[in-house]
């Protein structure tokens, strides 16, 4: 069928946007939708969105609109095998969130929508004890008739250490975001968990299992995007086209470090036999040297952080004491199984871990593929801005912007009036393929200030007070 086949980049296919109300009423209002957008991110443990609807029909009376409808759709972009499917997995609109008059017959109104689990998920509690690794915890959580009860697919990576968790009072999602930072993986040892849904179903897992697996295999990219006019007669092609880019605030040290990104240090202090232990953590050693990381299949890699000296001949992942953190434990006289949350194991790591998502990142828009989601690894080619000679080669291309990035939110943006559908991707990178080089610069030291002790140089400056006739 033509409709099958993508004719040009931007295609889409959306089936049956259908609004059940709670009167019965079952309205498909495929032909009325002006806009739709949907959001994803690996912060969030729901997908979202709105849709804006022309209604000449009086829609909003028929179901009536009143905060509690189903929504059915389903999106996918012609010949792809992945789609965005809320016809099982139902949404629900939750909110008008404008209404207005374009004339006297036609009203302008814009819904919002959420998954069926995170509407679920706000009028759950859960008061309750749990024992056993914290990935079986989350499972009893998702799974449970008793909380989330969700059907849909889990993906879930285990961890290790028996813990003991009491749940005050709190939401599911809460819950789970409460334990998470605790997490260790029992596959690759690491921490710092996300926990986020794409229309794959939910996924908890580290951070470390998105780009590899045990510095070994690397995860492939699902695309190669570049900043490039668009071909003719190429609609595949096209989809890869990056028509927007821009960077906003990367590379900041001085936060970074602040915060604990490059060096951090843990006082652990045992509270039973009046102990103190040290734990330090250097970026270069603990993470280049042990984790996954997105180019770490090429052989010229190297971190997007700077190994220069800067003082006293160490680098900036060697000054320790940037961050300070002091946390509690007890003598395993005290400790009975589960109630050690090992915080020497996860802490400092996650911490960094998080900081480093949002150190280097890019906002790209490009047509839209319901084969891509968040949690993806692409490839990124950004041509270099320096003046250059025919014929292009690999020094044509940008190597900081260029490389290897991992999909941290997503924007479907579909405009069925325009026949467009187009996403715009927060992307985040942690290395480059080719490490810059490093050259010990010698800089002329700085005069001495003098010391103006007392004001002593201020006050010869001072004049006496006139005499008063």
């Amino acid at each position: 069928m033509e409709r099958e086949r993508l004719q040009k980049a931007g295609d889409f296919i959306l089936d049956g946007v259908m609004i059940v109300g709670s009167s019965g009423a079952r309205l498909n209002i495929i032909d009325q939708v002006q806009e739709f957008h949907i959001y994803q991110s690996i912060d969030t443990p729901y997908i979202s969105g709105n849709i804006m609807i022309a209604d000449s029909a009086g829609v909003a009376e028929v179901l009536p609109l009143l905060g509690q409808e189903r929504l059915l759709f389903k999106l996918r972009t012609p010949s792809h095998s992945q789609h965005i499917d809320f016809n099982n997995y139902h949404a629900i609109v939750y909110n008008v969130e404008k209404r207005f008059s374009t004339s006297d017959r036609e009203h302008i109104l814009v819904l919002n929508w959420t998954t069926l689990e995170h509407y679920k998920n706000v009028r759950t509690k859960i008061s309750a004890s749990f024992k056993g690794t914290i990935s079986e915890i989350v499972q009893k959580i998702i799974k449970g008739d008793n909380y989330l009860g969700s059907k849909k697919p889990l993906t879930i990576e285990p961890t290790r250490n028996i813990r003991k968790f009491v749940i005050p009072n709190l939401t599911p999602f809460q819950a789970i975001n409460l334990i998470k930072s605790e997490a260790i993986s029992g596959v690759e040892q690491s921490p710092h968990f996300v926990f986020f849904e794409t229309p794959a179903g939910f996924h908890f897992r580290s951070f470390d299992s998105l780009l590899g697996q045990r510095r070994d295999l690397s995860v492939k990219h699902k695309n190669t995007y570049r900043s490039q006019p668009p071909e003719q007669n190429n609609a595949e092609a096209n989809l890869s086209t990056i028509l927007d880019w821009q960077v906003d605030d990367n590379s900041n040290s001085f936060l970074n470090t602040r915060l604990g990104m490059y060096g951090s240090t843990l006082f652990y202090h045992d509270i039973f036999n009046k102990n103190i232990q040290k734990f330090e953590y250097n970026y270069m050693k603990d993470k280049f040297n042990r984790r996954n990381y997105m180019e770490q299949g090429v052989k010229t890699s190297g971190a997007l952080v700077s190994q220069a000296i800067i003082e006293n001949k160490k680098t900036i992942s060697e000054f320790s004491d940037s961050k300070i953190f002091v946390h509690p434990t007890a003598s395993d006289n005290l400790h009975t199984e589960g109630t050690d949350n090992n915080a020497e194991e996860w802490l400092l790591e996650s911490r960094s871990r998080e900081l480093e998502r949002s150190y280097f990142s890019l906002k790209i828009e490009t047509y839209g593929d319901t084969n891509i989601m968040c949690g993806d690894l692409i490839n990124v080619v950004i041509p270099s801005n320096r003046p250059l000679q025919s014929p292009v080669t690999k020094s044509s291309i940008d190597p900081i912007l260029s490389g290897r990035y991992l999909i941290t939110s997503l924007h479907h943006q579909i405009t069925p009036t325009e026949q467009m559908h187009n996403m715009i991707l927060t992307i985040t990178k942690d290395s480059l393929d080719v490490e810059p080089p490093i050259v010990e610069t010698k800089y002329q030291e700085p005069p001495q200030g003098s010391v103006d002790k007392g004001l002593t140089v201020m006050k010869q400056d001072l004049t006496p007070k006139p005499k008063s006739a």
